[in-house]
């Protein structure tokens, strides 16, 4: 919210978005979650995420994230784009 994010994602014609960085549980699962709600395909790779300790990180891969997202690893994320090009 707040970006132009949605705007150009548009614009490319694009509605798969892969959501990694920092807060697992905060700004991951929120960027999941808002994406999910405007109905693009949101993946998260979970090796690609963190947060501030271990408990946290399974809490949102394993409950939270299961009802908004795919969540995958990074090493199948890359063989489905390498597939597509």
């Amino acid at each position: 919210e707040g970006t132009r994010l949605e705007t150009v994602l548009k614009a490319l014609g694009r509605d798969i978005v892969i959501v990694t960085g920092a807060w697992t549980n905060m700004s991951v699962e929120h960027t999941a979650r808002t994406g999910a709600d405007k109905g693009y395909f949101m993946l998260v790779p979970e090796d690609a995420c963190s947060t501030m300790n271990a408990e946290w990180h399974t809490a949102s891969v394993n409950y939270a994230l299961q009802n908004v997202c795919v969540v995958t690893d990074v090493d199948a994320v890359i063989a489905a784009t390498d597939a597509r090009t």
